[in-house]
């Protein structure tokens, strides 16, 4: 997920919470106030029937119809007693009478109370109507959820596509970056930025590609020159080893010598070559592709090799399901299946097989042969050989593996029923 996304998310959930925290409190809060306000005012019209009592006992008339807004009941000493012991300043309650008018019950806010008169005992009941009150609290509340949606809505807007704008450059970056190729001789050009976050990374960035690109240029020079001059003294040893075995007085002992000699020099100059052609594919020195028919390809590696699986009497079987058309380096392409194939050889018995699928999107090299020394977890590594066999390097393999990784290709091994199998998966 996005950067800019998880922002929009938690600061959308942080703007949400906090509304619903604060339409609580504030609900709340206006509530206990009303009730407050109510309360007092009970009270003062308790405090102004009570004394209206004392100078007109006339108004204590009826004990179970209201008076305008109160009403007031005889009761015994002991309910009296009960009451002032429980409810020292009065009891407050809601309560619903019914409206005629409106034809429902309508709320209010009812208090009880006690007083004596005349050696009497009386309960005075409240009460005050909180349909104003609710119809106000509704109204608050009403206008605070559209304050809400509305500022909602603009943080959504605001994190959209304000942000998004102030976050282009650096995605512009990130998309540049993920283009450029240290191969290419081109100039990474990053978007100028007035943000100093950005500007900061993209000189971070350009200073970490020019180190990069110095340390590209003298390591592909090095690998060239290192090369280059490793040949030529191979050369000269290859040519003074040919003229000592034309020598007139070598005798078999010394023949065995410059035999073995010859095969050190061989094998010193296919590692060199092959450790040059790793080098290039990680430096991606093989950038020029083309379509590639990859069982075209395979069926004439196969006839390069064809005297040697004739010699080791091995039946091969190319066993093609669909086309394969992959747009990469010829030379490697060769090089991918050359591997394979002659590895299959190598590690096969007399009178052994390979069978050789060509699928939809994927290659699986089987062939017949003894199960490894080695781990198969080590296959691909390089210098890890297999076979005791001196003419290899321990890089066919490791090639193999450098070339599926260029591609973003997958490979894997497996052994099973005596059946080693190489899958290619593009």
């Amino acid at each position: 997920m996005k950067l800019l996304s998880i922002t929009t998310r938690y600061f959308l959930l942080l703007i949400f919470t906090m509304l619903l925290i604060w339409c609580a409190v504030f609900y709340f809060s206006l509530m206990w106030t009303v009730y407050m306000d109510i309360e007092e005012y009970l009270i003062s019209r308790q405090h102004e029937i009570v004394k209206s009592f004392n100078k007109n006992p006339k108004l204590i008339a009826g004990d179970s119809l209201y008076q305008s807004d109160f009403r007031v009941k005889e009761i015994s000493k002991k309910e009296y007693q009960e009451f002032s012991s429980n409810y020292l300043l009065g009891k407050f309650d809601d309560t619903k009478i019914y409206d005629e008018i409106e034809g429902e019950d309508e709320p209010f806010r009812k208090m009880e109370s006690t007083f004596t008169h005349k050696g009497k005992y009386y309960k005075l009941s409240i009460v005050a109507s909180l349909l104003n009150s609710e119809e106000l609290l509704v109204t608050i509340m009403v206008d605070i959820l559209i304050f809400s949606i509305i500022l909602f809505g603009l943080v959504f807007i605001l994190n959209r596509f304000l942000l998004r704008k102030l976050w282009k450059p650096f995605y512009e970056t990130i998309l540049k970056v993920k283009q450029y190729r240290l191969d290419k001789d081109s100039k990474l050009e990053l978007t100028n930025s007035t943000i100093v976050e950005f500007k900061e990374l993209n000189d971070s960035i350009e200073e970490l590609i020019e180190n990069n690109l110095k340390v590209y240029y003298s390591q592909k020079q090095f690998i060239e020159n290192a090369s280059h001059e490793m040949q030529t003294p191979l050369g000269v040893i290859r040519n003074k080893v040919d003229l000592l075995t034309e020598l007139p007085s070598l005798n078999d002992e010394q023949a065995v010598l410059i035999g073995a000699i010859t095969e050190h020099v061989d094998r010193l100059s296919r590692l060199n070559k092959t450790l040059l052609l790793l080098s290039k594919i990680e430096n991606n020195q093989y950038s020029e592709n083309e379509s590639v028919d990859i069982a075209m390809l395979i069926e004439e590696c196969c006839e390069d090799f064809s005297d040697l699986i004739e010699f080791k009497k091995i039946i091969l079987r190319i066993e093609k399901q669909s086309s394969i058309i992959l747009s990469m380096n010829m030379d490697l392409a060769r090089v991918l299946f050359s591997n394979l194939i002659k590895n299959a050889i190598n590690h096969n018995i007399n009178s052994g097989f390979i069978t050789i699928t060509i699928g939809a999107h994927k290659v699986l090299i089987s062939n017949s042969g003894k199960e490894l020394n080695a781990s198969p977890d080590i296959l691909f590594e390089r210098f890890s050989k297999k076979s005791d066999n001196p003419q290899s390097t321990g890089l066919g393999l490791a090639i193999v593996k450098s070339i599926c990784t260029f591609y973003n290709f997958t490979i894997s091994y497996s052994y099973k029923e005596k059946i080693h199998t190489v899958e290619i998966n593009f």
